[in-house]
């Protein structure tokens, strides 16, 4: 991939955005970073000014998680215009969190 993708905004807003859930739910966090709830809890400590260092990493920091029938089902939807579908794709995904056994959170 190179330089020739910036993702660093994106990793950005998507900490950020992970930093604030963390204060709303904390026991959200680890599951949706896939990293443990001690790591991930360390995320609520630091500032926005503190987590601007990320928009130096250019490669993307987030890797979809999900198997391949997921985003075939998701991609088929958005592109035939299925909301209802989306909607249930969606409230699946976030179901799959509360999965995760609590030693790999």
């Amino acid at each position: 991939m190179g330089n020739k993708f910036d993702f660093s905004d994106i990793n950005f807003q998507y900490l950020v955005r992970a930093r604030d859930l963390a204060h709303q739910n904390p026991e959200i966090i680890a599951p949706l970073l896939g990293i443990p709830n001690g790591l991930a809890l360390n995320l609520l400590e630091i500032s926005p000014k503190e987590l601007s260092c990320i928009s130096r990493i250019r490669a993307p920091l987030l890797v979809p998680r999900a198997e391949a029938w997921w985003w075939e089902r998701l991609l088929t939807a958005i592109r035939h215009g299925h909301l209802e579908e989306i909607d249930s794709i969606l409230e699946h995904a976030s179901q799959l969190s509360t999965l995760i056994p609590e030693e790999d959170r």
